[in-house]
C-alpha cells in the first residue's frame, strides 16, 4: 500500500518590473528629490499647492488658514488653483499654479475680521497672457446670525454727459446651502468669468445681504481686492 507524498510548494517568484518602468519610476524620484532640493536651497517652487497658498499668507502676515473652498480656473493657466482660506482673526484668497519648478504661489489679499461686523467682502481678479476671459473671484465671511443670504451684483459703470450710468452685467447669489459653516462665521466664493465686457466702462461690484423676511441687513461696494495678471 503506497503511501501520499507532500509535496512542498515552491515560493511564487518574485516578477521583476519591466526596465522601462523601473527607469520612469527611478526618474520621477530623482526629479522629486531634484525639486526639493531646489526648495530648499532656492526656495523655489513646493511639492504641493497649499504649500505656495501658505508662502502667499506669510508674505501678506496672515495667519494660516483653514482650507475652506478651490476653485480650478484654467481661463487663467491651464493648472491655476484659487484657494478660500479662513481663521478667527482673517480670510484670505490666494491662487497658485504648477511650474517646472513646483507650485509657485501668485498673489492673495486677507480681509480683517476682528472689527466687529456683520458681513466681510472682497475680490480677486485674474486674466492670462493672451486670454480673453478675466476671472473675478467674490468671497467672504458672514458673522450676523441674521442674514441668511447675499447677492453680488456686478455692474458695468459709464457715463452719460456727466451722469453717472450703470447697468448689472452678472448677479450672483449665495443661498443658505452654499455658506460654509465654522465656529467663527459663514464662508463664501463665488466665481464669475467675463469674456466680453461693454466698451468705455468700468467694473464695480456691490454685495447686499438679506435677512430671513428678505430685507437688507447691510449693503455696500466692493472695494477690497487684488487683481493680477500672469
Amino acid at each position: 500500500m503506497g503511501g501520499t507524498k507532500n509535496e512542498a510548494k515552491a515560493a511564487p517568484k518574485r516578477e521583476k518590473l519591466p526596465a522601462r518602468r523601473r527607469r520612469v519610476i527611478r526618474r520621477i524620484a530623482i526629479f522629486l528629490l531634484l525639486l526639493l532640493a531646489v526648495n530648499y536651497v532656492m526656495h523655489l517652487g513646493y511639492l504641493l499647492p497649499v504649500q505656495g497658498i501658505r508662502d502667499i499668507e506669510a508674505r501678506q502676515g496672515a495667519p494660516h488658514g483653514e482650507t475652506l473652498a478651490r476653485l480650478w480656473t484654467p481661463e487663467v493657466h491651464r493648472t491655476h488653483l484659487v484657494y478660500l482660506r479662513g481663521s478667527e482673526r482673517a480670510v484670505t484668497i490666494a491662487d497658485t499654479y504648477l511650474t517646472i519648478y513646483g507650485w509657485m504661489g501668485g498673489f492673495g489679499w486677507t480681509l480683517d475680521c476682528t472689527e466687529e461686523s456683520p458681513l466681510y467682502a472682497g475680490e480677486m481678479t485674474m486674466n492670462g497672457d493672451g486670454r480673453q476671459e478675466t476671472v473675478c473671484c467674490y468671497y467672504g465671511r458672514v458673522d450676523d446670525p441674521e442674514i441668511v443670504r447675499v447677492e453680488i451684483s456686478v455692474r458695468a459703470v459709464g457715463y452719460a454727459g456727466t451722469t453717472e450710468t450703470w447697468e448689472e452685467t452678472a448677479s450672483l447669489p449665495v443661498e443658505p446651502e452654499d455658506f460654509i459653516a465654522r465656529e467663527e462665521g459663514r464662508y463664501f466664493l463665488v466665481e464669475d468669468v467675463i469674456d466680453n465686457w461693454p466698451d468705455n466702462t468700468f467694473r464695480q461690484a456691490w454685495i447686499t445681504a438679506y435677512n430671513g423676511g428678505g430685507d437688507v441687513v447691510t449693503e455696500f461696494q466692493i472695494m477690497e481686492g487684488t487683481h493680477s495678471h500672469f
